[in-house]
């Protein structure tokens, strides 16, 4: 007789830190919590001495400075090398699966789910190792895809190739794969056939708790647009900044009433070089400020500005969390993005002040949009009842819960009972 139900949660990400990527795990433990679930979360991120918080801290050994002289840590980093660059949570995957095991090791009579989500791909690993040969059903939740279309540029042949290796296994192995937007669900239904009927959109959103305070923007003479967040990862605002430069040179905006402002780590990859850097900060009209800043004072950096910037140039199959964000500040976005991309779609149906800046177009195309940003009237939005409805987290954990519900209905049902085969691909 089952006597409660668990979801344990891997998030690599997790309040109080202050990344997009840790708001979708808190608020789905948070609501899962209030539907009567008990949530236990594993992270990497550390929490507060004496907190009551749902979360275990678990250290990454390859970020502690501590661990640099051990085998594993310099295994981890030959894996990050030659096969996955970038953040992998190769150890702490490790840790987290053993300590899961532990705090599931006293609980009897207990349905349990194990709910993980990437990136980064810790988190997928240590929920494959949690459930191998266990009968507690995984949700894999896929913020953005391990094969990303347009980071194939970034990656040699074996790196592709681990990569598409690990996306089969992890999406072979999950009870139910979750993805944030309709386009992912089309692109993995398309190229997995035999996920149709494990697929689930459940979007990124925003918590309704949150509440944002109105805030003024500041009295002065130059409008002071602003990309709250990092910049890695093919979101190259390069040709952004680019297009400000030869709008200002020739006459098209006037330098003094121009201000961009880049908050939050930006890799080297996505910005201009050196010597246009240096140049637009004597000129005055770039800002850089390349730290992570509190979740507050972040947002009110957002909110002190004319209108927000938003990067995804690279990919029609993610939807940045911060555009929500964004949306709910009221204020314009300027938004660089491919034609097509559930990110334009989105602007267009929540009734928000907005203009894309396709990456794909000509350079006299991108002068105009950004021109005509530039140049609007009224420096203000709103959003609709559509948008209120539609990526409420309340109403998005009810959708999990579904879900989860569903994954344990099916057990033993046929479908259950399939083999656990690579997932085949189309031609």
């Amino acid at each position: 007789m089952i006597t409660e139900k668990i979801v344990l949660i891997f998030a690599y990400h997790y309040p109080p830190e202050n990344v997009i990527g840790a708001a979708r795990p808190y608020r789905f433990s948070r609501y899962l919590s209030m539907m009567g679930y008990r949530c236990k979360v594993f992270t990497a991120a550390e929490q507060p001495k004496c907190s009551n918080s749902l979360a275990e801290y678990i250290t990454d050994p390859f970020a502690a400075s501590v661990s640099r002289n051990s085998t594993g840590w310099h295994l981890e980093r030959a894996v990050r090398k030659f096969f996955f660059p970038g953040a992998l949570g190769f150890q702490w995957s490790l840790l987290a699966s053993r300590s899961a095991r532990s705090f599931l090791s006293s609980i009897r009579n207990a349905e349990v789910t194990v709910y993980s989500t990437f990136p980064p791909v810790g988190a997928h690993l240590a929920a494959m190792l949690l459930v191998r040969g266990r009968p507690w059903r995984w949700i894999a939740d896929f913020r953005d895809p391990v094969v990303a279309p347009g980071n194939s540029r970034r990656h040699n042949w074996i790196q592709q190739r681990a990569h598409r290796t690990l996306e089969l296994a992890m999406l072979a192995r999950a009870d139910a794969v979750v993805v944030s937007n309709d386009a992912q669900e089309v692109r993995w239904k398309t190229t997995y056939p035999r996920l149709e009927g494990r697929i689930k959109v459940i979007w990124n959103g925003f918590d309704p708790a949150d509440r944002i305070d109105e805030r003024d923007v500041p009295k002065r003479e130059f409008h002071l647009v602003s990309h709250v967040g990092s910049l890695y990862g093919g979101r190259s605002i390069r040709p952004l900044l680019q297009s400000v430069s030869r709008l200002i040179e020739v006459g098209r905006l006037v330098r003094e009433l121009v201000r961009i402002r880049l908050v939050g780590p930006v890799s080297g990859e996505c910005l201009p070089d050196t010597e246009f850097l240096d140049q637009a900060r004597r000129d005055g009209w770039l800002e850089i400020i390349p730290d992570h800043l509190p979740q507050v004072e972040a947002r009110r950096m957002a909110q002190e500005s004319d209108g927000l910037l938003l990067v995804q140039p690279h990919s029609k199959v993610q939807v940045p969390g911060k555009l929500f964000e964004y949306l709910r500040l009221k204020r314009p976005v300027l938004a660089f993005v491919l034609r097509e991309t559930p990110i334009e779609e989105i602007l267009r149906r929540s009734g928000a002040n907005y203009r894309c800046v396709y990456a794909n177009d000509s350079t006299r195309d991108i002068d105009s949009s950004v021109e005509a940003f530039f140049k609007q009237k009224e420096w203000i939005s709103e959003t609709n009842a559509w948008f209120a409805e539609k990526f409420n987290a309340e109403k998005q954990a009810e959708e999990l819960s579904a879900l989860i519900q569903s994954v344990h209905a099916s057990r033993n049902s046929s479908a259950q009972a399939r083999a656990r085969t690579v997932p085949q691909m189309n031609d």
